[in-house]
């Protein structure tokens, strides 16, 4: 194969191999299990904590903000530590993608240009939504786990 058909083939493969299908969803993984780490840290430890964020969902007319509140500080932390980690990817996708929706609905009223506060938003949402349909891919502790169960049965 000459250089030019390499370069095209690299630039335009429709067909990403499995290893390098399961290097993006790692990059992916870790990508958006940061971005929900670092949120749900603020809401449960840090700034604004909380009281903060109940009183902003207070102030957006949310009925219940302090459950809440309590259980979008939990989802994001939580569901980032697992989408890092590769385990209940497709559970904590899901949870989060409903999360980053409505916020990005009614907190943001689906905005999205160039200096928008809902494009983070729209970036978060697309990329669960990703994770919510491939799951963890194969660098991941659930594809490890599954090796070892399935290689643990075998030895019987």
């Amino acid at each position: 194969m000459n250089v030019h058909k390499k370069i095209l083939c690299f630039f335009e493969n429709t067909n990403p191999t499995k290893k390098e299908t399961d290097i993006a969803l790692l990059a992916v993984r870790i990508a958006v299990g940061l971005f929900f780490v670092s949120f749900g840290y603020g809401k449960l430890f840090g700034a604004p904590g909380l009281e903060g964020f109940t009183g902003m969902l207070t102030a957006n007319g949310f009925p219940m903000p302090g459950v809440f509140a309590l259980l979008v500080g939990i989802a994001e932390f939580f569901g980032g530590i697992a989408i890092l980690l590769g385990v209940f990817t497709r559970f904590s996708a899901f949870w989060l993608t409903v999360i980053t929706a409505v916020a990005w609905a009614t907190i943001k009223g689906f905005s999205f240009g160039f200096q928008a506060e809902g494009n983070i938003d729209l970036l978060a949402l697309g990329l669960t939504i990703a994770l919510l349909s491939m799951g963890p891919g194969a660098i991941s502790l659930s594809a490890h786990m599954k090796k070892d169960s399935a290689a643990g049965g075998q030895q019987m």
